[in-house]
């Protein structure tokens, strides 16, 4: 506009409440900031503050029009416009506004657009708006009048108004409720529609009405009991509605169609989502008569179309429109709903959600339906199986068979939805209140409690009770001994006894795999699982990951495998193998058959998965990203594979050089999940115990361990094999404590490794690697760092070259190799060991710039350099400055620089406040 020096028209229509006369002033206030005349034409009573200036030009004289307008009237308001442009300078560049105009008359608006056209060849910008109405359309002279313009001048319409969404809404809400808020609350506000004068009545309203209240700096309501309770234990219900809110949204339902309005609570009453066929089948309709319904309710937005369903758009407007159901009429409906869903072959589980809500003790077919409901739903969707079932278990009585079938559906399902404790208590108190009730069991009640114990071991054992699994287990089998053994028993038993050391489930398996036509697939493929187990522990490698392989082929994906799926072991085996493509395609295989979008059990078991093959890959962040969620940080996370996730943490932690950080992963660990000689983790839980002690300075204590470890039998091998780099890190440790014996024993271990696992890579690069190192063969040890596809391992290789080379008297070369070597660390993020190899290099004389301009603070901790940031830690953690010298690679003297510089940037004068600053 600005530079063709003409006029141009921008229309803005948008529902009372919507924000075009917040967005009128907002524009009002950057034009006069960009020195612009503007003329405000806003009506008393906006929702923002009222502006009466006009901003001018300092150039330009003052007089009367200089102070703008702000009138009342719409249509004066046009006309003071109309007035002060005429009087105004010919090049000034103005920008006019003007809110409200379908409340102008004909004749100002007309008046309006003469002006306009009249002075299209001045610099003049304007900003034009008014509301539509539902009801009136009083809107329409406005637009009619408006769109005359089009071809005279430039006219454009600005973008429609939607309704507020996100971050905006959220800040609304906030500024309103004094407090940013919570999920439920955030939900109201968008279910009435988003207007920002609608969400601010509400939250108001919710005030003056006593429903809100702060907890933790987070506004919620504080819900009541508006409408009828419902019955179903709240299966598949949204949540109550403050009766503000319900008011509110009832009014704006008032203005829907009759035909509407009906099909919404018909919908209602089915659940969100619902099949449009079951809604055309209550109302008696023809598909072709919800058209017109759907696309008033759609647009709306009451109702959201997926790609097979409907839904409401959100929870509180489906909880509004079930509660406007009388209690009796909806009890009628959802009989309704269920015979005819039972009518059609895939709607048991949906008649279920409906019976669930109506039941009553003694109907014996409803109970059927909601159990075999339950059933159906289990892998689908287990939280709402495990509602159903214990829904159904409150309407039979306690020491029944089917109250027992029930809870074994209900443990099962809550065991798949990641409630182990849950599915453990209620496994626990059945079978004591049938034991109480109706011992001794009949042979029918006696099958039935013992698959309940069954299904209460596999919630254990994921649960990481190893022991109090393998007891259940076995009890489940010994009530079915003679007869049907049931699978989840089974493989539980197998699995606790390998966990637990126990030799007899050797036997026991091999006893399985021997009579494949006698047991079930799942068994037979959870025996080769476990059966695996045993041949990694014997260091059979290579046999291990085979056994694996074909326990995946064979794995027919059955449900009662799921839960102890052999990919989960494979993919750990292919990552310690450095079979990276092979593992990343085991996991992702895993994850689609978990159904990732549903929040369960098997869902969270990539993310474990994923944590070491990242970590060996040299991916540190995506590690610790994935670590975080197999510990549960966002949501359900699987107990007995957890701490393969903590160690991860611990030694991302340590690769970065946050040995405090690292220490506290591992207490975590030996608190939450002690760790035996049998466990899967042991090895590598001291294997990391050892690298601490020797990141510290502790060589001694690092050399005891595995000294230690090395007079138990199996367990170096069980070591070595965590890691390719470990058996190298090993003879390292060993050749610096001046313990022959122990380097010994490490070269002995990967040497029969190597033996017994010839066409394993991984394993022969750790074994070349192990012995050239011992024996200080340079050039056996050049080749083995091509040998390695651990990354990390490979960046050790060509350290111990160099260490080999300058022994060698060859500078030139080994400089070379450290070199490659500490570009390899800090590609990989491993700052403590790129730190400890420009350390050999300083001293070699040779510099490497390590550091990089940044813009930070004068002071406080975002000040300090990323050096002075890890002195600080260290120094905080309790270090002297000599070990925190030890473990940065640097002198006492330049440790000691860095803590004044701290001090300084701190504001502080000791390690106390540095420590109390930290803390």
């Amino acid at each position: 506009m600005t530079s063709a020096g003409r006029s141009r028209v921008l229309l803005l229509e948008a529902a009372p409440g919507a924000g075009k006369t917040r967005l009128l002033l907002e524009a009002a206030d950057i034009a006069r900031r960009n020195d612009f005349a503007v003329v405000t034409g806003v009506p008393a009573g906006a929702d923002t503050a009222p502006r009466t200036a006009s901003a001018r030009p300092r150039s330009r004289p003052q007089g009367p029009a200089d102070d703008g307008f702000h009138h009342h009237g719409t249509s004066a308001a046009i006309e003071t416009a109309r007035a002060w442009l005429r009087d105004d300078a010919e090049h000034l560049r103005a920008v006019v506004t003007l809110d409200d105009l379908h409340l102008a008359t004909p004749r100002a608006l007309t008046a309006l657009c003469d002006l306009v056209a009249a002075l299209r060849g001045r610099p003049i910008l304007w900003l034009l708006a008014f509301a539509p109405d539902r009801e009136t359309a009083s809107g329409e002279p406005a637009k009619a009048c408006l769109g005359k313009l089009r071809g005279r001048l430039p006219v454009e319409r600005v973008r429609e108004l939607g309704p507020l969404v996100g971050e905006a809404l959220a800040q609304l809400v906030a500024d309103h409720a004094g407090a940013a808020p919570a999920p439920s609350l955030l939900a109201l506000a968008q279910s009435v529609n988003g207007t920002p004068r609608t969400v601010a009545e509400l939250v108001r309203g919710l005030l003056e009405d006593g429903d809100l209240c702060a907890v933790d700096g987070t506004a919620r309501w504080q819900p009541g009991v508006p409408g009828h309770a419902p019955d179903g234990d709240g299966v598949r219900m949204p949540a109550p509605v403050p009766e503000r809110f319900s008011a509110l949204v009832q009014k704006d339902l008032r203005s829907l169609s009759e035909p509407t309005m009906k099909a919404l609570r018909l919908a209602a009453v089915l659940g969100s989502p619902f099949a449009p066929e079951d809604l055309s089948a209550m109302l008696g309709e023809a598909p072709v008569g919800l058209l017109a319904a759907v696309d008033e309710a759609v647009g709306r937005g009451l109702l959201v179309c997926g790609e097979h369903d409907l839904a409401f758009r959100t929870e509180p407007i489906w909880r509004v429109l079930l509660d406007s159901v009388p209690p009796p009429v909806c009890a009628l409906l959802r009989r309704q709903a269920a015979e005819m869903l039972l009518s059609r072959p895939d709607g048991v589980e949906r008649a279920a959600l409906q019976l669930v809500h109506i039941a009553q003790p003694g109907n014996a077919e409803t109970l059927r339906v909601i159990a075999e409901g339950s059933q159906r739903l289990l892998a689908a969707d287990p939280s709402t199986a495990a509602s159903l079932a214990t829904r159904c278990m409150e309407l039979v009585a306690p020491g029944q068979a089917d109250r027992v079938r029930l809870a074994r559906t209900a443990v099962e399902a809550l065991t798949r939805a990641g409630s182990l404790d849950r599915a453990i208590a209620l496994a626990k108190a059945t079978i004591e209140e049938t034991t109480r009730l109706a011992a001794p069991f009949p042979a029918e009640l006696a099958a039935d409690v013992a698959a309940l114990r069954a299904s209460m071991s596999a919630a254990l054992l994921l649960l990481g009770q190893t022991g109090m699994a393998r007891r259940a287990a076995r009890e489940a089998l010994a009530a079915q001994e003679g007869g049907f053994q049931h699978r989840e028993a089974v493989i539980t038993h197998i699995a606790a006894s390998y966990l637990s050391g126990d030799g007899a489930a050797v036997e026991r398996a091999q006893k399985i795999l021997s009579a494949p036509d006698v047991h079930a697939q799942a068994v037979h493929v959870g025996a080769m699982t476990f059966h695996a187990f045993g041949q990694w522990r014997e260091g059979r490698v290579g046999d291990a990951v085979g056994t694996l392989r074909k326990a995946v082929a064979l794995d027919c994906g059955g449900e009662e495998v799921q839960l102890l799926d052999p990919r989960w072991f494979l993919a750990f085996a292919l990552t310690r193998t450095d079979e990276y493509e092979e593992a990343a395609a085991v996991i992702e295989s895993s994850a689609r058959a978990a159904a990732p979008e549903a929040r369960t059990l098997a869902a969270a078991v990539p993310a474990v998965l994923r944590a070491p093959l990242h970590l060996a890959e040299g991916r540190l962040d995506e590690a610790e990203e994935a670590a975080r969620a197999g510990v549960g940080a966002d949501g359900p996370y699987v107990p007995m594979l957890a701490p393969q996730a903590w160690l991860v943490l611990a030694q991302v932690a340590l690769r970065r050089g946050a040995l405090g950080q690292a220490e506290d992963h591992v207490r975590t660990l030996e608190k939450d999940f002690p760790q035996d000689a049998a466990g899967p983790w042991w090895a590598a839980h001291v294997l990391l115990t050892a690298q601490l002690a020797e990141a510290r300075g502790d060589l001694r204590a690092a050399t005891d361990v595995l000294a230690e470890l090395a007079a138990r039998d199996g367990a170096l091998r069980a070591l070595v094999l965590e890691d390719p780099a470990a058996a190298a890190w090993c003879v390292r440790c060993a050749l610096a404590a001046d313990r022959p014996d122990l380097v010994r024993a490490v070269v002995g271990t990967t040497e029969c490794l190597r033996a017994r696992n010839r066409l394993v890579p991984a394993v022969l690069a750790s074994a070349t690697h192990a012995r050239a190192l011992a024996e200080g063969d340079t050039p056996a040890l050049a080749q083995a760092a091509p040998l390695h596809r651990n990354p990390w391992a490979r960046a050790a290789a060509a350290e111990d070259h160099a260490g080999l080379l300058l022994g060698g008297g060859d500078h030139e070369s080994a400089i070379g190799e450290l070199d490659r070597a500490m570009s390899a660390y800090g590609a990989l993020g491993g700052e403590r060991d790129a730190a400890r190899v420009r350390a050999r290099l300083r001293a070699l004389g040779v510099r490497r710039r390590h550091w990089t301009h940044a813009k930070r603070p004068v002071s406080g901790w975002e000040s300090l350099t990323k050096t002075e940031r890890k002195v600080a830690e260290l120094v905080a953690d309790g270090l002297t400055n000599q070990q925190a010298a030890h473990h940065l690679f640097i002198s006492p003297h330049t440790v000691g620089f860095h803590l004044r510089q701290i001090y300084r940037k701190l504001g502080i004068r000791s390690r106390t406040a540095l420590i109390r600053l930290r803390a």
